[in-house]
Order: structure tokens, then sequence, then C-alpha cells
């Protein structure tokens, strides 16, 4: 601050003026608009006036719709412009700072294009909205920016300030909070008792149980005896189809087989959600935040409403999460976890239920395995542990195991579905430039003659499972060439595709169905054995549920906790703090989470929340990492993993502080 006193007042004066004018910047894209409508794009007024001066006039009216609220917006711009270099910014902090903007706001006003107008026009058209859209895109990256830069310095603040005494673990306690947080969600599994569950839930059910659907359909293997496929990960199939035997056992219907897993989950998921607050606990996060956290998880509504779903990105969500603590645990100390046998079978075990649970779990898995090789110390022990899962799940599981039991493979629409979705948005768009030889070779893979009436821009299924199972490879080689030509002729429409299919999962005015309310059962509707039905109770109580879900989605600030396309920006800040702080170590326990916003860009439909569950159950614990009071401590080589105890300040003096979890006469913070 006395720098900044002895500055001379001429430079002083040049970066008040600029932080205004870059203000009035903020302002402006805050208070202007994307809109197409005639009124802003072709006010009769402003007819033959140059570009430029289109602009500037448009600029003066957004400013003064609401002179006292631009005012306030255009202080509040100055106030964050001008402390920023209190922040003392390194060039790298403001180089992740701006990627995040940039890439932040771009999607934020993508999205709004496409969920106002279904397609960019309102970024890419005339030279006036080209320049509109640049002038707002500048001011909402500067604004991103600065408020990215500052939350790096909030979170500095948060984890300077907190510190962990030492911890002793009680299962007692851990019981304890578990079942308190059970307890909260209990009323949850009363009112839609006896679960909910999606339609691919009751499909699995229905495979299991040997009835056919006409989802059979969607593999290249068919037959009398196919009975199931692997379309939907056939481990999750043998769970859900072995509690409905138990309730046809019971009862002769699914029903309260349906109750006993949704039971047997929420009771997994308490523990689990539970025990990560006390993992962070004996790492050294604070007791108050651990306590904060243990509410937060007994009471946001989606937890429990989840925990009582039967459908498989529960399960996934789950293993994803203990996967993810795993791992930070071999990144932690060093691989010197990875000498301890118990460990090495764990890690093992949930590599492969992350496999099990989600066809694309093996990448998650494999691409773990890629970075332990690299930077761990105990590279055959974390082969062993890592690269083992994926050879049982591609070579036994896959190849031995599926096919002996007669279940069919996954059709390979679900790997084409984007390149589907690409070429129907380019018959939309321009139907007169298909030449008959791409369309031909189209319509040997998919319903060429319907795909305008058959592309939906956020789901690909209706194209997709038109694909013709029966292709040839010369048929798909031939589609293959038609693709790439169009592509060279119209990237747009390719993009376009993109954007529009995946923009759900990163917009934050996306509004989305949060959780199931009933149990689904539209595709075993012909087989009443196998329908869940509706309680009495849940009669009355899924319509107001219903309202209340779509109602919290719109309550500012909190409604962001329930809107998909807040979280994968949660997880680039947090990835980029590591960068900042080049704390690589957390960078292993983000995979799964990082990989699953990857995910999202490849997703059959748009700001599904299920598809980025995984991620929403990980944040806690990486949320928590970061706010570790000091760097995670290593394990003593060659010692047995435990924690190692914190460096005492030179010419300290008096006994060695406790380790955390170490036992001792101390009487150590118990959460």
């Amino acid at each position: 601050m006395r720098e900044m006193v002895k500055r001379p007042g001429g430079h002083r004066a040049r970066r008040i003026v600029g932080c205004i004018l870059l203000a009035v910047l903020m302002a402006e894209s805050l208070l202007g608009t994307l809109s197409i409508d005639a009124h802003y794009v072709a006010d009769a007024a402003l007819a033959g006036r140059s570009t430029l001066f289109r602009t500037m006039i448009y600029l003066i009216r957004s400013f003064s719709v609401e002179p006292g609220i631009g005012a306030c917006v255009t202080l509040g711009g100055f106030a964050l412009l001008y402390f920023l270099p209190w922040l003392r910014a390194t060039g790298l902090e403001r180089g992740l700072a701006a990627c995040f903007g940039v890439l932040f706001t771009f999607m934020q006003m993508i999205g709004w294009s496409y969920d106002t107008y279904g397609s960019w026009d309102a970024l890419f058209g005339s030279r006036f909205i080209l320049l509109r859209a640049a002038i707002i895109f500048a001011g909402r990256v500067l604004l991103s920016s600065c408020l990215v830069l500052y939350a790096f310095r909030l979170a500095d603040r948060l984890t300077a300030a907190s510190g962990g005494g030492a911890f002793r673990f009680s299962w007692k306690r851990y019981l304890l909070a578990a079942g308190l947080v059970v307890l909260c969600w209990l009323p949850y599994y009363i009112l839609f008792f006896p679960g909910l569950g999606n339609p691919d839930t009751s499909m699995q059910i229905a495979w299991y149980l040997h009835y056919p659907t006409e989802w059979l359909q969607y593999s290249a293997v068919r037959g009398p005896e196919v009975y199931a496929t692997n379309h939907h990960p056939y481990f999750t199939t043998l769970l859900y189809g072995a509690f409905a035997k138990i309730g046809q056992l019971l009862d002769g219907n699914i029903f309260y087989g349906v109750a006993l897993y949704c039971l047997c989950q929420m009771l997994v998921m308490a523990l689990v959600l539970t025990g990560v607050w006390f993992y962070l606990r004996r790492l050294g996060l604070p007791g108050r935040s651990c306590k904060v956290g243990l509410v937060f998880t007994a009471l946001f509504p989606l937890c429990p409403l989840y925990a009582i779903t039967m459908l498989k990105d529960t399960l996934f969500g789950l293993v994803c999460l203990t996967f993810s603590i795993l791992l930070f645990e071999v990144a932690r100390t060093r691989g010197e976890r990875l000498k301890q046998n118990w460990f090495c079978g764990l890690l093992i075990l949930n590599g492969l239920l992350v496999a099990l649970t989600k066809n694309q779990g093996v990448y998650f898995v494999a691409a773990a395995a890629v970075f332990c090789l690299i930077f761990c110390r105990r590279r055959l022990r974390a082969a062993v542990s890592l690269v083992l899962p994926v050879v049982l799940f591609q070579f036994v599981w896959l190849q031995v195991l599926l096919p002996a039991w007669n279940v069919a493979p996954g059709g390979r629409q679900e790997v084409l579905g984007l390149l589907f979705q690409q070429t129907a948005r380019y018959v939309v768009m321009y139907p007169e430039d298909v030449t008959e030889e791409e369309a031909d070779a189209i319509r040997a893979v998919i319903d060429y003659d319907h795909l305008a009436e058959l592309y939906v821009p956020t789901l690909s299924d209706d194209v997709k499972f038109t694909y013709n199972q029966d292709a040839t490879e010369e048929e798909l080689s031939a589609y293959f060439q038609a693709w790439a030509r169009m592509l060279r002729r119209h990237p747009d429409a390719y993009l376009q595709a993109l954007l529009h299919n995946v923009y759900g999962s990163f917009y934050l005015g996306h509004q989305t169905a949060l959780s199931y309310t009933d149990f689904d059962n539209r595709e075993v509707a012909d087989y009443p054995e196998l329908v869940v039905e509706k309680t009495p109770l849940l009669e009355r109580v899924q319509p107001i549920a219903q309202i209340l879900l779509a109602a919290v989605q719109r309550v500012p600030g909190v409604g962001l906790l329930f809107c998909v396309g807040f979280y994968p920006w949660v997880v680039l800040f947090l990835f980029l703090d590591v960068l900042r702080r080049k704390q690589y170590v957390q960078i292993l326990a983000q995979l799964p989470a990082i990989l699953s916003v990857a995910v999202l860009l490849v997703s059959p439909v748009s700001g599904s929340y299920r598809y980025a569950m995984p991620m929403i159950f990980m944040l806690p614990l990486l949320i928590g990492l970061r706010l570790l009071p000091d760097p995670p401590p290593q394990a003593p080589a060659g010692g047995e993993g435990e924690t190692a105890a914190p460096r005492r300040p030179e010419g300290s003096r008096g006994a060695p502080e406790p380790t955390p979890g170490a036992s001792g006469t101390d009487c150590p913070d118990e959460f």
C-alpha cells in the first residue's frame, strides 16, 4: 500500500481513468442484451448508419434504461479493478484466471443463444451482432477473470485461517454421524417408498428375469437366446435383478426388492459421504468445517433423493468418490501406501467397480494407471493395482464372461452418436447440399429420409437408435468418408451440433429435471409383475415434489447448487487452483472429476443431472482437500503409510505435536 501512495499523481490518475473505462465496459456487458429481435438489430431510425454508430447508440441505450443500476454496477466494477493490484497476482495467476474467464463467458453466451434461439445467431450474424457480442464478451471475460483472482485469494485466506488440531478416529462418533445423516434422509425414503428409478433400471430388471424388451434390437448380436445386452452395464443388471428376485420371492412382485435395495444404498451412501468428512478431518481440516460439511450432506435434498434412486449413475458416482480418495492416498504418500497389500487389494476392487458400473469407467481407471505409472515411485505395484482391473474388465468380463452368459455387447450407436447428430444437423441446415452419393452412404447406416423429423438438438437418442446394426464395415467406411466431405463444406453445422448438444451441461441458465420422483415403469408396462406401483402417499407427494424441484432452481444463489452447469466450473476452478499453487499431488484425486467433465462433451443428453453425478459426489472431497491448512504431509520413507507429524517452527520447545490419527494421552479434537 505504501508503494501505491508513493506513485506519481499522473500515474495514479491514469490508473483511475483506466479503471473507470474498464468498469463501464463491465457494466455495458452486464446491462446489454444479445437479443436479435428487430427492436435491437433493425431499428428503422438507424437505417443506413454505420455499424460502429449503431453499436454506440445501442451501448448508450443499454446504459440509460436504468441509470441507477448502471451506476451501481459501474461502481462495483471500479472497486474490483481499483483494488486488484493489492492481490499481487502473479503472471501465472492472471493467465489462469483469463483462461477461466474466456471459457466461462463463451459457454454462458453461447448457452443463452442456443437456449433462446436454438442457434448461435445471437453471437454470429451481421457485423453489428458480431461487434456487440465482442464488446459484451470482452466485458464479461474481464469481470470473470477479476472474480477468479479474488476467489484465489479468498481460498488462500480460508486455508491460512484453518487449522485442525490432532484427531483420533472413533468408530462410535463415525457411526453416530452417519446415523444422523440417515435420520435426516429417512423422510425422503418414507415419502417416496419403495424408491425411485428410471426406465433403464426397470429394463435391466426385465433383462435379468429374461423378459424381452425392444432395446434388445440395439445390438449387433441378437437372437432367441439373448435376453440382455451390455448397453447398460451388466454388472448393475445383475445387482438390480438379484434384489428384484428377492422381492419376487417375498411377495411375488419386485416391490419389496426395490425397497430393500434403496434402503441398502441409502445406508452405504450415508457411510461413504460421512466417511469423507472424517477422512478430511484426519488430514487436518478443522472440525468446524467438517461439521458444516456434514450438515450440508444431511440437508442437501439431492443427496437423499439419489440415495434412494435405483440408478447406475448413483452407484458409479459413489465408487468414483471412493476411487478418488484412494488415488489421493497414493499421491499423498508418493506411492508409499502401495506397499500395503490390503490397500492394493482395495484399489484393485475399487478400480474394477468403477469399470463395471459405467461403460466409460474403464477409461477412468486406465487414465489413473497412466498417471500413477508416470509419477509414482512404486510403479510395479501401481501397475498391478490399476492396470489389473482394466485387464480383467476388458479381457475376462467383456470377452469371456458376457459371451458365456449370452449377453450381447452394446451397439456402436453409443460411440457414434455425436457423429450422427452432426449429420442430422447438416441435413436440417443444408438439405440441398447433400449429394446423392452421400445420401446413399448415410442411408445405409442411419435413417437419412427422416433425419429432419428425428433430430432433437439436445438429445441424440432419436437419431442414433435408427442405426443399422447390420451395417457392414464397407458401409461404415463410406459413411465416414461422406461425413468428412460434408465437414469440409460446412464445418459450422458440425460445430453447432456439438455445442447445441452439450451447452446445457455448462450453462448456468439451463434448467432440467433434477431428480426422479417415482419408479419409471414405461419399459415394462406390459409385465404387471415388474411394475412398481405408486403408494397412495407418493400419489399425493409427487406433484408437490416436482413443483419444489423446479422452483428451487430459480432461487438466487442457492439455485446454483441445483444447476448442472455450475459444477463443471467448480471442477475447472479447483484444477486451475492446483496448477497455480503447484500442488500437483491433488491432480490425481481430481482426475475422475475432470474426466466426468470430459464425458459431458459427448453425453447423449444436454444438461442431464445424472451424467454430472460423479463430479457432484466428489466436489465436497476436492473442496475439503483444497482447504487443508498445509500441503498434505508425506508418509515417512519406509514407514507404514501413516501421516507424518507436522514440522514445528525452528526454536520451538516442548513435545512433538501428535500425528493425525495417532493415539496418545493428549485430548485430541474428536470432530
